[in-house]
């Protein structure tokens, strides 16, 4: 007999897909769908990919651990070369309470490196969910580059950078489930960076000052999103997200949008994606996912991916 996707497999599908909106359930068996392993696919037209390898397990009736292991190829104007990237976290449920926290790193070819930290605590009633969320980054990174300053009347500047960026970021989110098969997301998300850097420059010393004074660093400048496939290495000033799901007999339906706001220049990049899961014989998730990001700096770029998973 084909399965019916019940509300917490649609929560694994969810997770599956590397999106924010989360399903819940109101009984206890929310954990047990937390017991899969999943590849995920991703690409756009920019010439980036990401291959991610998933695994989440749970500990008794209230506890889960989950991990991921990826490569992301980047073809982005930063180059920063392919980057590896892992992640480990835990979850932790009562009746009432979900505490989640979960910490990931990126390293590059070259000299980028990413660590990220994110936590949340919600409550979570028969059909309505509220929680709040954390996030801690620091990025490190060092770079040699030329840039036109064109207020200062210099163009191709050489400079190196060497630079140490820490953020920290604070949100809501909140679930309503509308009715038993459809329900709707809402998430917002301000960020705080710090930054201590070097720059220099080997064609004219005496701009350094004048630099630093009037330009923000190349960090805060370029590191933007191009697609939702490298949003995680965007780094932003602030985040929101609405979301909505619908539940079918063995599948489910859901579709994103993002307005990210880019630290220092206030460039926005807006994303939009529609994601698909429902079973394939007893145990396997099969999850597509197809996107579109838009931003005055990269313009359109659309993006896709396939996860496929085995959940028990």
């Amino acid at each position: 007999m084909q399965p019916t996707l019940t509300v917490r497999n649609s929560s694994l599908a969810l997770c599956l897909l590397g999106l924010t909106f989360t399903a819940h359930a109101a009984d206890d068996s929310y954990v047990s769908a937390m017991n899969y392993v999943s590849l995920d696919v991703q690409a756009d037209n920019a010439d980036s990919r990401d291959e991610t390898l998933t695994g989440s397990i749970g500990m008794g009736q209230y506890f889960w651990l989950q991990g991921s292991v990826g490569k992301l190829e980047d073809s982005s104007n930063l180059n920063l070369g392919d980057m590896n990237h892992f992640s480990i976290g835990m979850g932790l449920q009562g009746q009432h309470l979900m505490f989640r926290v979960n910490t990931s790193r990126y390293s590059s070819d070259g000299a980028y490196r990413q660590r990220d930290v994110d936590a949340s605590i919600e409550w979570r009633a028969e059909r309505f969910t509220a929680g709040f969320d954390a996030k801690h980054r620091s990025t490190d990174n060092s770079l040699d580059t030329v840039r036109n300053f064109p207020t200062l009347g210099q163009t191709n500047v050489a400079l190196h950078v060497d630079e140490t960026l820490t953020g920290r970021g604070y949100g809501a989110h909140a679930s309503f489930d509308v009715t038993d098969a459809f329900s709707v997301y809402l998430a917002g998300m301000t960020y705080s960076y710090d930054s201590d850097y070097t720059l220099t420059s080997s064609t004219n010393p005496l701009l350094v000052r004048r630099l630093l004074n009037q330009y923000p660093t190349l960090a805060e400048t370029l590191y933007l999103n191009d697609s939702g496939l490298t949003r995680s290495l965007a780094l932003l000033d602030s985040s929101y997200n609405l979301g909505a799901s619908y539940q079918f007999n063995s599948a489910l339906l859901s579709a994103q949008y993002f307005i990210d706001q880019a630290l220092d220049t206030g460039d926005q990049t807006q994303t939009a994606s529609v994601g698909l899961s429902f079973f394939v014989g007893d145990h396997w998730i099969l999850a597509p996912q197809l996107g579109q990001s838009s931003s005055d700096v990269a313009g359109d770029v659309t993006f896709g991916g396939l996860s496929i998973s085995y959940n028990w």
